[in-house]
């Protein structure tokens, strides 16, 4: 009986040996980038230069346009003459050219310095980001993009999202951003 006893505790810690461990469970954390860009000193400073390209391109096609409208009601005008408006129809045909082409570089330069800005935003954030996640001991952060995620905790997303926030903010701090102190809290009447 003493070899089957052996034989059959041989099988069963074969059994176990061989039977995989349970798999630990993923720990993953999401970035909501939008969120810091919309709510940090420094994301703000950064994707401001965009923004003012963007106004600046935007107002030069603005009054290219204005040109245009000006010679086009110049045209219609009943005491033009002939040759006069030969010499708007020209001007016309010339500032539409202009107009496309300002319109080609504004797109143009505008993608270059948003991807420039984009890639700076990238580099400053990337570090911080694994760091973080490092001291969390996550496995995976993932990119929230609205409309691709059909749930997420908003509070657990938003809590690493913040903390990302937060240290981009200190390590790229300057005297002039320093936050304004919370006001104080209203004094309690004594009973």
């Amino acid at each position: 009986m003493r070899p089957h006893h052996t034989l059959l505790c041989l099988t069963a810690a074969v059994t176990l040996v061989a039977q995989p461990a349970p798999a630990p469970t993923p720990r993953i954390g999401v970035l909501a980038a939008e969120r810091i860009i919309d709510r940090s000193v420094r994301a703000r400073k950064l994707f401001s230069e965009l923004e003012a390209l963007g106004k600046t391109l935007n107002d030069k096609i603005q009054a290219k346009r204005n040109e245009i409208t000006k010679l086009t009601s110049q045209l219609q005008s009943p005491s033009i003459s002939e040759a006069g408006k030969e010499n708007i129809q020209k001007q016309l045909r010339d500032l539409d050219f202009e107009d496309k082409k300002l319109q080609d570089d504004s797109q143009a330069e505008f993608q270059k310095t948003r991807q420039r800005v984009g890639n700076q935003f990238q580099q400053e954030i990337g570090p911080i980001v694994e760091e973080l996640a490092k001291e969390q001991k996550l496995q995976l952060v993932l990119t929230y993009q609205p409309g691709l995620v059909a749930y997420a905790d908003q509070e657990w997303v938003l809590a690493f999202t913040d903390e990302v926030g937060k240290r981009y903010d200190a390590k790229f701090a300057t005297p002039g951003d320093a936050a304004k102190p919370a006001p104080k809290p209203a004094a309690k009447p004594k009973p």
